[in-house]
């Protein structure tokens, strides 16, 4: 009895130090360690979920390793790690961290390094007690078996998947039924909010598979497809330029009526928006989530049927899907993506050749035009400009700004020239000028691209829609300071407020008209094509009736007040299905014409024309190094040469004209060389290279 007694007591362990585990990443995650005690009180049945889930973890890593306390640190670790992520992500965006962020790992990386002071001395203070606690129960608490031989391995790694299963698939034993718990998959905040980490984060697993709706098959996609009324104000003899641009957190800060600036930080906006076709366009995101925005405006598919928190271009942009660009590309449009970025960045590289684009223009083919840490919305004007001029046809250009992304901290800017006033933090205040400076740049790059089009007298309609409101500080700071949202506000007032963004729509060649817009973002799409009165697809032409209907599609819980119900979407769900998922049913007749097959990044294809002869050179080498001069095409920034495979210190002289320091013993005379020209982006890979130019002699 006594050894039975005392065997159970050095093994009590393996039960406490998960529930230290619980309550550790909750704090990180909520931020706060009465947070977490509170939802400990008051979520009792999720708690004792999150434990066992804890509990399974760390059996099978004892299981593993062997011993409990190395278990324990490496759990530890995941849960200090993902935490961490988890809370500022919270703070930042007002979403916690979700199993398909594992996506985003390269994207996540480039933009943190601009994110500063996102550890307050809670959470500092709360893991330094944490890691103090965890060493006086691990090593200084009696009668803690540590170690496990081969047989009991067996048993705890045997008995923490099993328990696992039982909580993840709710057999045999119904707990989580018992326990009245279930997802809240439309709202991942409210979802963590009540279940907890461990818990939402397996639950939203289920949600990685997306199911075939109800009743989906051809038979339906064929009749759904001839039943679909097709619009007829086509015109086929004229083909307008379209030019749709995203501006990067673009939002007219005047909305917020408690601050007063020293001038209008957008006025071109405004003088458009009392003379032109605007409104304003419902997002699905807040503070970041770009490609989300854009999967929307230009596919037309909705992130609202998609798990929350999903970034659609990194988890389910892998095959083609029909576009802006290639329903205009086969009317004879000439189509380009821009976006002044890295080419990797939300998969855009892929992305882009999925939607039919003709070329994509990343980061990497800019010249080095910088405001801050990013390039400036002038330079994509130019690139946009150039891109629409030395078209042989029309063109349809698709580009994002990035001057006005996060951070928006006072030195973001050299200066900022407009001044905010009000009753309210300096901080705050810092925040607030730093974006008005940023919008102010974004609407003086938009005068100057309408005023060139006005001047060019060329048919163009032109776009401008803002993405997702700005993060300003942690927990809607700026927004909460300024007296702009409110805490009593509703959630309807919350979704008008921080969900909402403007668009304004330009075009020199139709009769005057002013249309007030109000949609979300999915049906700007088959508006423009209605407004070039450009032929559509039976999708684009069904989501131009359903906006007239609902012109919002808004979270479900929105749907009651908003007269929308499940009925109300089941065609769109389907049809999103069909294309993102199923058989492209809904293609038929053009399901190969949609990826042009002549897709490149850059200007074109690189080639090199001529290679000069050696010369002494001045671009920095050493004693007796020479330089040589390449002429080609196409050439960008990011250019490297290569001579025998071995990069070369490469200046970019222009678009034809390269030069590069050759190393004195990197040749032997009389020898012939190989000269290769590739684009390197900041992951050092290179993205577009030209053919081998063998050289007989370098001389």
């Amino acid at each position: 009895m006594q050894k039975g007694i005392h065997f159970i007591a050095r093994r009590l362990h393996l039960f406490v130090w998960p529930l230290l585990l619980v309550v550790f990443i909750e704090f990180l995650n909520r931020g706060g360690v009465m947070a977490a005690l509170s939802w400990v009180k008051h979520s009792p049945g999720e708690m004792v979920l999150n434990y066992l889930l804890t509990f399974c973890l760390f059996l099978v890593f004892t299981a593993l390793t062997g011993r409990s306390r190395i278990a324990f640190w490496i759990v530890a670790a995941f849960m200090l790690i993902c935490g961490l992520i988890s809370g500022i992500k919270f703070k930042i965006l007002g979403v916690p961290l979700l199993p398909w962020d594992l996506f985003l790992s390269s994207e996540t990386t480039d933009i943190v390094q601009y994110l500063n002071g996102l550890f307050d001395k809670t959470i500092v203070i709360g893991i330094i007690v944490f890691l103090a606690a965890s060493v006086a129960l691990l090593y200084f608490v009696p009668w803690t078996h540590s170690r496990f031989r081969w047989k009991e391995n067996i048993v705890l790694g045997v008995l923490g998947i099993a328990l696992a299963c039982v909580v993840y698939f709710d057999k045999p034993v119904p707990i989580k039924s018992a326990l009245h718990i279930s997802t809240i998959p439309w709202n991942q905040a409210d979802n963590y909010h009540v279940n907890g980490f461990m818990l939402s984060t397996v639950m939203n697993i289920e949600q990685i598979i997306i199911d075939a709706p109800q009743g989906y098959s051809q038979a339906n996609m064929d009749n759904f497809v001839k039943r679909v009324d097709r619009r007829t104000n086509i015109d086929p003899n004229v083909k307008p330029n379209i030019i749709v641009i995203l501006g990067e957190a673009f939002w007219d800060p005047t909305r917020m009526k408690n601050v007063t600036f020293s001038e209008d930080p957008v006025p071109f906006i405004h003088h458009l928006q009392q003379n032109y076709s605007s409104g304003y366009m419902l997002s699905p995101q807040f503070g970041g989530g770009t490609a989300n925005v854009e999967f929307e405006v230009l596919s037309g598919n909705s992130i609202r049927f998609l798990p929350e928190g999903a970034i659609a271009y990194n988890q389910y942009m892998n095959r083609r899907v029909d576009s802006l660009a290639s329903i205009l590309a086969r009317q004879g449009y000439q189509t380009a993506a821009i976006n002044p970025f890295h080419n990797w960045f939300f998969n855009s590289r892929n992305v882009y050749q999925n939607f039919g684009f003709s070329k994509f223009i990343s980061q990497e083919y800019f010249e080095p035009e910088y405001n801050g840490p990013y390039l400036t919305d002038k330079a994509v004007m130019n690139k946009i400009i150039e891109q629409v001029d030395s078209s042989p046809g029309p063109a349809f250009v698709f580009a994002n700004t990035m001057e006005n992304h996060a951070p928006f901290t006072p030195d973001k800017f050299k200066q900022n020239t407009i001044k905010a006033s009000g009753n309210f933090p300096e901080e705050t205040k810092g925040m607030i000028e730093t974006l008005a400076q940023g919008v102010h740049n974004t609407d003086a790059a938009l005068k100057m691209l309408v005023e060139h089009y006005e001047k060019k007298g060329e048919p163009t309609i032109i776009m401008l829609f803002g993405d997702h409101l700005p993060a300003m500080g942690n927990n809607f700071q700026a927004y909460k300071d300024t007296g702009y949202l409110k805490d009593d506000d509703d959630s309807a007032a919350v979704l008008d407020k921080m969900y909402t963004l403007p668009v304004v729509v330009w075009d020199n060649y139709l009769p005057k008209h002013q249309d007030k817009l109000n949609m979300s973002a999915s049906f700007l799409g088959p508006y423009l094509l209605n407004l070039a009165q450009k032929e559509g697809t039976p999708y684009t032409d069904y989501l131009f009736s359903l906006s007239k209907k609902f012109p919002m599609i808004p979270p479900r819980n929105h749907y009651d007040r908003l007269k929308l119900t499940e009925q109300d979407v089941t065609e769109y769900r389907m049809l999103q299905y069909d294309v993102l998922f199923g058989e492209q049913y809904s293609f038929n007749g053009f399901r190969d014409k949609i990826i042009n097959p002549k897709y490149t990044l850059g200007y074109g294809e690189m080639s090199i024309d001529s290679v000069s002869p050696l010369h002494q050179s001045t671009a920095g080498g050493s004693g007796g190094d020479s330089s040589v001069e390449i002429s080609g095409k196409n050439f960008a920034p990011s250019c490297v040469v290569y001579l025998n495979d071995k990069a070369l210190k490469t200046t970019y002289e222009g678009r034809q004209s390269l030069s590069a320091v050759v190393p004195k013993d990197a040749i032997e005379p009389g020898k012939p060389v190989n000269l290769q020209v590739k684009v390197i982006d900041s992951k050092n890979l290179p993205i577009q290279t030209t053919p081998i130019k063998q050289v007989n002699e370098l001389k």
